[in-house]
């Protein structure tokens, strides 16, 4: 037997004798009281006599935290809101991200996906009402930008699992809850309403949020309605590079000779700015029917639509190892500076949307016939979709202004490190730019899941064993991609004619005067929007100028007269999932002479069914590129291909907990536990970059197994009072089966291409150390007594380190709130762009808020998030080879919110 496989059995055996011969003489009953499934509100409120439910600010949630944190059956950590749809951010993955572990990757800025203990977002569970929610990535991982934070009463992120949960988690399972009809009393009315302005736009933009709620009939019956919406108008500033060539030889004067061998330089970089939309409608319904004393039934639904309209003006130049006449290296064989590129400047629309919709239907019923027996029967339905096929576009220009040579153009890292050309000419002279490379593409996502879960609790009156639990679970997922594109013989069929792009489809140039303080630019660059160019390119007036307009107008009129897409079966295919399983577990709890103490052990059977479709094409031919094109793969018919794959997993856990001292808690646990391969892996789909200094095939496995993880957890937590607490907690994570890009190199057609697929490689193991606590100063004299901080850090092997602070202060009618985040320079892959690593650099953000409550029904409130406007940087191993460099600057909001 391996030593880590009998490490492993000792520790359960361990976490089991610890339970089973603790003192059976024990009196008292021990905590067994998990965190509910539903009505978090009734959890983040406090009931007066008469049953109004009481919110009482930003403490109180605190204190409703920490209840739920001391109270959980294993360790976890717990937000909620302070408000009704009030969570502490204005969203739900920047909420999360004050919890200790976790960090969050942004998207225009704004919180997106989750990494928690060092392992990214597919490491993580999404549930939402306790039940997995469909996601319109192409892979596991939840956009948590796709729910807004109004929605949202609870956010519990579990650390550490039972075997009641659904496994999937090996990081943490995330469970974000919402408010239900019965957890208030009567009526309840909540609106809010904010003005939001984004200082690079320059704009203000509307956003709102309501929540309805009643019950009637004697109380038994109940609905709740919920809505959000918001409309942000932004603009993004970005500098990216594609990532760099590694090991290019130079041979300057092209004698033959190599000066300069094994050196990396762009051959690619690009200066964007994107004014956008982020435009949201969610909604939410839920009714409640309490049939009798024993019987309650709830059905509910949710809806949430996200439009991101991504419309990137770019200014781009390139060129290759073979258009450099003259260099400079620095001691990492970084290119400094280099002169001569192959063609430019050019420019482009790059329109890239994100068109989400997610949706889920679900019924519960609840049964409770006595004292000790309960249960509960689930089943729901979820959908989401990104209908971003074809809907992406890329239409480029070459300026080809009269006064540069290409050859004279000069490259250097700059002052800032950021990338810089000079001799350029007179950019803003559009008289004889030509138009080049087309295309509309773009990869459409449908994520569908059908799942039930039932479980069965009895509360024992056996000595220490207190409850045994059951239950069973099932779901079907299915996720399908269908990609398109213009096809080939249109994408290049203006390269290197000669075509010229009128000026009257330039619209405003786009400012980027010494662009994001680089001393790029001293000056605006031009622009036009893909449509006008589309329609222009389509006239009569531009055909006419190619050297054969007849074949044109054959070709064009083969794909319907326009520059539309088609799909591309050989990138397109769909992975379907079936999983059944159950678990067993029994809790037990007690008094160890005067401590109580508590736990749970269990296990959990998962088996999992995986069928992968797609279509197979073979690579006929490679046509050589057009002048400013690419090559064109020539493909077989495509002819349905079909993989199965299939595996099981027993996933056994243990929690334990203990009353040390008096409010002082000690927690452990050990778990196995599994985290599916990414969907996106698992699709029968190839992916083909014919460029000759790039060629690559990327390809799925649908035979991948799951990645296997062995959690071990220890936790000592000293509660001061009700809403302040230290704790500090020590995990140990051994994973194996791990799924990472494996590169070969393959001869196809006698050309070497780099193929990339996912493989189960190895193993590896994360070790890690959490600070936190929060302490309210309610002992200080008055108004000193409404001061509280919060902090917490988490310092991850090899190279996780992320830390929070957080200083607030709440007394009548004044909260106030500033928030300091921070994660540490990692390593995002080690096989990005390029086929290079992708290095993320050192993020700090500030954020503030301010609410004045006017009476009990009117509060206003100001916001501000990334208030010195911290920029994302990414890298490849060394910074100066700069891969992306971006900002979509600080945003305020003025708002206010009612009550009744």
């Amino acid at each position: 037997m391996k030593p880590d496989t009998r490490f492993r059995l000792l520790a359960m055996a361990g976490m089991a004798t610890v339970l089973a011969t603790t003192p059976a003489t024990a009196q008292t009953q021990g905590a067994d009281n998990p965190a509910p499934p539903a009505a978090p509100v009734q959890d983040a409120t406090n009931a007066a006599d008469d049953g109004e439910i009481i919110v009482t600010g930003l403490r109180e949630s605190l204190r409703r935290a920490t209840d739920i944190k001391r109270n959980a059956d294993n360790i976890l950590d717990s937000i909620v809101a302070d408000d009704i749809g009030k969570l502490p951010d204005q969203n739900i993955a920047e909420a999360i991200q004050r919890i200790p572990g976790v960090t969050i990757s942004r998207d225009n800025g704004e919180g997106q996906f989750i990494t928690v203990r060092g392992l990214g977002p597919a490491f993580s569970s999404a549930l939402y009402n306790g039940r997995i929610l469909a996601t319109e990535n192409q892979g596991r991982e939840f956009s948590f930008d796709i729910l807004p934070a109004e929605l949202i009463n609870r956010v519990d992120v579990s650390k550490t699992p039972t075997a009641a949960q659904i496994e999937g988690g090996i990081a943490a399972t995330v469970d974000m809850y919402t408010a239900r009809p019965f957890d208030f009393s009567g009526t309840k009315v909540s609106l809010s309403g904010q003005a939001n302005y984004d200082k690079i736009r320059g704009q203000f933009s509307p956003q709102a949020s309501g929540l309805f709620s009643t019950t009637f009939g004697d109380g038994d019956f109940g609905i709740l309605g919920a809505f959000s919406y918001i409309d942000r108008k932004i603009e993004g500033k970005r500098i990216f590079t594609d990532g760099w060539e590694a090991n290019q030889s130079l041979d300057l004067n092209k004698d033959g000779t190599a000066e300069f061998t094994g050196v990396s330089l762009p051959t690619y970089v690009e200066w964007g700015t994107n004014r956008t939309n982020r435009k949201r409608l969610s909604g939410l319904l839920t009714a409640q029917w309490r049939a009798s004393d024993t019987l309650l039934f709830t059905l509910d639904g949710l809806y949430s639509k996200l439009d991101v309209n991504d419309d990137n003006k770019v200014f781009f130049v390139y060129g290759g190892p073979g258009d450099i006449t003259a260099a400079t290296v620095d001691a990492n064989n970084t290119i400094t500076s280099y002169t001569g590129i192959a063609s430019g400047p050019n420019i482009t629309n790059q329109v890239r949307p994100r068109l989400a919709t997610t949706y889920q239907a679900g019924a519960n019923l609840a049964w409770n016939p006595s004292d000790r027996l309960s249960g509960t029967v689930d089943f729901s339905w979820s959908k989401a979709s990104d209908d971003t096929g074809g809907n992406q576009a890329w239409f480029e220009s070459n300026l080809a202004t009269p006064s540069y040579s290409p050859a004279g153009v000069r490259f250097a890292i700059g002052p800032t490190g950021m990338p810089v050309y000079t001799g350029l000419g007179n950019i803003l002279d559009t008289s004889n730019a030509k138009a080049g490379f087309l295309t509309y593409e773009g990869v459409s996502v449908e994520d569908e899941i059908y799942q039930g879960n039932a479980n069965l609790k009895w509360d024992a009156d056996m000595g220490i064993l207190t409850r045994i639990s059951g239950g069973y679970n099932f779901s079907d997922r299915k996720k399908s991609r269908f990609s398109f594109k213009t096809p080939d013989a249109l994408q290049c069929l203006y390269c290197g004619a000669g075509v010229g792009v009128p000026q009257s489809v330039f619209g405003r140039p786009a400012e980027a005067t010494n662009f994001l303080g680089t001393g790029m630019f001293d000056s605006a660059y031009p622009t036009y929007a893909a449509a006008d160019l589309a329609s222009y390119l389509l006239s009569d007036a531009a055909i006419n100028q190619l050297a054969n307009p007849a074949a044109a107008r054959a070709a064009l009129a083969a794909n319907g007269g326009s520059f539309a897409v088609i799909p591309v079966p050989g990138n397109s295919g769909s992975a379907q999932e079936r999983t059944i399983g159950g678990y067993v577990q029994a809790t037990f709890g007690g008094d160890f002479g005067s401590r109580a103490w508590s736990g749970n052990i269990g296990v959990r059977y998962t088996r999992t069914d995986v069928i992968s479709r797609g279509f197979g094409q073979e690579i006929v031919s490679i046509t050589p590129a057009p002048p400013g094109g690419d090559p064109i793969v020539n493909l077989s018919a495509p002819q349905p291909i079909r993989e199965t794959g299939s595996y099981a997993q027993w996933l056994p856990s243990a929690n334990f907990k203990i009353d040390v001292f008096e409010d002082v808690v000690l927690q452990a646990a050990v778990a196995k536990t599994l985290t599916r391969a990414t969907l996106s892996d698992l699709l029968l789909i190839r992916n083909i970059n014919p460029r000759p200094r790039e060629r690559a095939i990327t390809d799925g496995n649908p035979g991948l197994e799951p990645m296997i993880g062995w959690n071990y957890d220890a936790a000592l937590t000293w509660y001061l009072d009700r809403s302040s607490f230290l704790s500090v907690a020590l995990f140990a994570k051994d994973l194996n089966n791990i799924s990472e890009s494996v590169t070969s190199t393959i001869q196809l057609l006698g050309l070497d291409f780099r193929r990339t697929r996912p493989e189960n490689i190895g193993s590896r193991s994360y070790r890690g150390i959490e600070f936190s606590g929060q302490y309210t100063f309610t002992g200080l004299p008055a108004p000193l007594d409404g001061l509280g901080v919060q902090a917490n850090i988490s310092l991850v092997e090899p190279d996780a380190t992320t830390y929070n602070a957080v200083a607030f202060y709440e007394k009548g009618p004044l909260q106030a709130r500033i928030a300091y985040n921070y994660r540490n320079a990692y390593e995002q892959t080690q096989q990005g762009n390029r086929g290079q690593p992708v290095n993320v650099d050192a993020y700090g953000i500030w954020d503030a808020s301010i609410n004045y409550a006017l009476n009990d029904q009117v509060t206003l409130f100001a916001q501000g998030l990334n208030l010195f406007n911290e920029k994302t940087f990414l890298y490849s191993v060394y910074k100066e080879r700069v891969i992306t460099f971006e900002t979509y600057g600080p945003r305020y909001a003025l708002g206010v919110r009612l009550n009744f």
